[in-house]
């Protein structure tokens, strides 16, 4: 990985791919033609073997903001992740997917939200959500977000979130300060890692709203099988361990809190907020259980 420096730009931008040539020109693009030009891009490539190196050195080579590495063998991409935001030099941090792409005014938008308020660290933004099968939707929801100075409400609605349906909300994919970023456990080995750092950010500082809709999503939504692969692309290493259950989701996340110095009452609520939200992870395991059968029984 490319090894930080202390004179680095004000932005910058982990992209962790492996596999990703049909997709990743249209993303890079998107990175550069923004108007907030104090970017570097870092990539990280995953030992592709269909191209996208020799894509993604193009661009490189046009381009001096972009910085490329190659990893010799498949880490996952869990470890890539964390690669990318360790060898980043800027103060401001956002990962993006090789099939994404941000509209032209995303990165300027989140810097000035961190810029004018010196307490928050990150800002969303509204987003579109692709489909493989062509669709699009979005929700432009307009109500609380993990805004409020007291880290307890922010956990609340954070936890509310993780159910409310996946194109409410997308933390993992924000603007933050990269300080607050390396603070944290980053992106740890578990199936839900995402929820547990969005938790642990929105216990760090507010995490502020931007009302535009600003970046574009791809997301496929694997079952059975599919499932299975997903998890050795996250980390092959530890595949088998990744999937975690409501019960210890639900304790780590409240070690989170207890980490994060609350008073005793404010740790009431937070584990007062878990009990719903252990339901509804419960209900939301069914389900995806369910769904394997189904489809397992389709295949047959």
């Amino acid at each position: 990985m490319p090894t930080p420096r202390s004179n680095g730009p004000a932005l910058s931008i982990g992209l962790a791919i492996r596999n990703g040539r049909e997709s990743v020109g249209r993303c890079i693009e998107s990175v550069l033609s923004q108007d907030f030009a104090d970017l570097e891009l870092v990539v990280s490539d995953n030992a592709s073997d269909d191209g996208t190196v020799e894509t993604v050195e193009e661009y490189a080579r046009a381009d001096r903001r972009v910085k490329l590495s190659v990893n010799p063998v498949d880490i996952g991409s869990h470890e890539n992740m964390n690669g990318v935001l360790a060898a980043a030099r800027g103060r401001y941090f956002r990962w993006i997917s090789a099939d994404d792409w941000l509209e032209p005014s995303c990165l300027s938008a989140g810097v000035r939200a961190l810029e004018s308020q010196p307490d928050v660290i990150g800002a969303t933004s509204w987003f579109t959500i692709h489909t493989a099968d062509g669709l699009t939707r979005y929700e432009e929801y307009a109500g609380e977000f993990p805004t409020s100075p007291d880290p307890a409400r922010r956990f609340e609605r954070m936890l509310w979130f993780f159910h409310a349906g996946d194109a409410k909300y997308d933390p993992i994919y924000a603007l933050y300060r990269r300080d607050r970023l390396m603070r944290s456990h980053r992106i740890r080995p578990f199936e839900r890692t995402d929820w547990l750092l969005s938790a642990e950010l929105a216990l760090m500082g507010p995490i502020v709203h931007v009302y535009e809709r600003l970046a574009h999503r791809t997301r496929d939504y694997p079952v059975g099988s599919q499932r299975v692969a997903l998890r050795r692309r996250l980390d092959p290493v530890r595949a088998n361990t990744l999937p975690t259950t409501p019960q210890r989701l639900s304790r780590e996340l409240f070690a989170l809190a207890v980490a994060a110095d609350l008073s005793e009452q404010q740790l009431r609520r937070c584990r007062r907020a878990l009990l719903p939200f252990w339901a509804k992870e419960a209900a939301r395991v069914s389900r995806a259980r369910a769904a394997d059968v189904k489809h397992q029984l389709l295949a047959c």
